[in-house]
C-alpha cells in the first residue's frame, strides 16, 4: 500500500464516515443508498485503468454496468464515476436503471429515442446535431449552443453570455455560478439528503431550485414512482406539478418563483417574455396562456384530468397533493417536454398533424375537445 500522510488518512476517514452517515439516515424517494462504488470511485484507478467515464456514449448498459464514452484520466468532482449527463444516460433502451434499491432516471439514451421516455422526455434527438436543435434544450455535455437561437427564446433577463438564463449549453463558470449544463435547472442536487438546508423536511421537485433557493425559489410537485411511463400510467400513476391561477387580464407579468413555486414560473426564469400578460385584452390571447385555470365549461368541460388524466396533455394543480377539477392549471408542460422530444419545438405531439375537423383526441384536442 502506498504510504500516505496522517492528514491524508484523517481526510479519507472523515470522507468515508460522512458518506456512511448520510447513507444511514433513512431512505426517501430522491435519496441514494447502497454500494458507494455504484456512483463513486476513491482514486479513479482499478487494475491500472481509469474508472471514471464521460463524453459521447457514456452510460449504463443493460446489464447494470457503467461503460462506453471515454475513460477520464482527470478525476471528476465529488469522486463520481461520471458527470451528470453520463450518470443519467443509458446505452440501451431502458429509461430506469435499477441498482439495488435505487432507481436512476435516464434522460439521455445514446442509441435511439426510447420507446418509453420519462415524463421530461429524452435528449437523444437534440444530441444529434444542429439539424435537431429544436427538438430539445441544448445542454452542455449533450449538444452545442443552438445554431439559430443564440439565447433562450423569450428571454431578456441577463446580458451575461454564460448565464443559465441565457443558455444551458456552456460549461460551468463564474458567469453561471458554476452551474452550467444540467445544474442550470437542477441547481442544487442533494442525492444523500432528504431535504435542502433551507426547506426543513421538503425536497424541491426534482431539485428544481435557483440561486434564490434560500428565499423560497423552488418548484413544488409530487413525483410518482412510475415516472410517467406512457404505456404504464394510470389515473394516479403520474407526476403532479404545482400551478397557480393568476388573473389573465390584470396585465401583470408572470409570478416570481418564490411567490408561486409553480413549474411555469420556473420556465419563465429563462423564457420570461412568453409568460407576460401585459397588453393582452380580455378575449384576445397573443400567446398560449400558462398558470391559469383550465376552464370547466365550454369546449374544456369534456376534459376532466381528475377522472381521465391524459399524460400527453398533463396539467398542474393548485395543490398537487390533493388534485381537484376546479384547481387544474394549464402549464408549459401541458404542451412541451422539458428535456427533449421526438417532435420539433420540444412538443409532446407532432403539431403538423393536429388538424381541426378530423376526428381524433390527440394533442391540442385533449383540452380543446370540440375543435376536432
Amino acid at each position: 500500500m502506498t504510504n500516505i500522510s496522517l492528514a491524508e488518512r484523517r481526510f479519507l476517514l472523515y470522507s468515508v464516515l460522512t458518506l456512511a452517515l448520510s447513507l444511514a439516515a433513512g431512505t426517501a424517494a430522491a435519496k441514494v443508498s447502497g454500494v458507494c462504488g455504484n456512483c463513486h470511485t476513491m482514486h479513479n484507478s482499478q487494475d491500472g485503468a481509469a474508472v471514471a467515464h464521460s463524453g459521447d456514449g457514456a452510460g449504463w448498459a443493460a446489464d447494470g454496468s457503467f461503460n462506453a464514452g471515454a475513460a477520464s484520466e482527470s478525476p471528476i468532482g465529488y469522486l463520481l464515476i461520471s458527470d451528470c449527463v453520463g450518470c443519467h444516460s443509458a446505452t440501451s433502451d431502458q429509461t430506469i436503471v435499477q441498482l439495488g434499491e435505487n432507481r436512476i432516471p435516464i434522460v439521455m439514451n445514446t442509441a435511439q429515442y426510447p420507446t418509453k421516455p420519462l415524463a421530461g422526455g429524452n435528449f437523444y434527438q437534440v444530441s444529434r446535431g444542429e439539424t435537431y436543435d429544436g427538438y430539445g434544450h441544448n445542454v452542455y455535455g449533450i449538444s452545442e449552443i443552438d445554431g439559430t437561437l443564440t439565447s433562450a427564446p423569450g428571454n431578456n433577463r441577463c446580458g451575461n453570455a454564460e448565464s443559465c438564463h441565457n443558455t444551458l449549453a456552456v460549461a460551468p463558470a463564474g458567469g453561471n455560478d458554476y452551474r452550467g449544463g444540467c445544474q442550470g435547472c437542477h441547481y442544487s442536487v442533494y442525492h444523500h439528503k432528504d431535504s435542502t438546508p433551507y426547506l426543513a423536511d421538503n425536497t424541491p421537485y426534482r431539485f428544481l431550485t435557483s440561486h434564490d433557493e434560500r428565499f423560497g425559489a423552488w418548484v413544488e410537485g409530487v413525483e410518482h414512482a412510475s415516472w410517467e411511463h406512457p404505456d404504464d400510467t394510470t389515473l394516479t400513476e403520474h407526476n403532479f406539478y404545482k400551478g397557480v391561477d393568476r388573473n389573465p387580464n390584470d396585465g401583470a407579468e408572470s409570478l416570481e418563483l418564490k411567490q408561486s413555486n409553480s413549474i411555469s414560473s420556473y420556465c419563465a426564469g429563462c423564457h420570461n417574455l412568453f409568460h407576460s400578460n401585459a397588453g393582452i385584452g380580455i378575449n384576445t390571447w397573443l400567446r398560449h396562456p400558462t398558470d391559469i385555470a383550465l376552464p370547466e365549461d365550454g369546449e374544456y368541460a369534456q376534459y376532466n384530468p381528475v377522472t381521465a388524466y391524459e399524460v400527453q396533455s398533463p396539467v398542474a394543480w393548485v395543490n398537487p397533493a390533493t388534485p381537484q377539477r376546479d384547481e387544474a392549471i394549464v402549464m408549459c408542460l401541458s404542451c412541451h417536454r422539458v428535456h427533449g422530444s421526438e417532435h420539433p419545438d420540444i412538443l409532446r405531439w407532432d403539431y403538423s398533424q393536429i388538424i381541426a375537423g378530423e376526428a381524433n383526441e390527440d394533442g391540442c384536442f385533449v383540452c380543446h375537445t370540440t375543435k376536432d
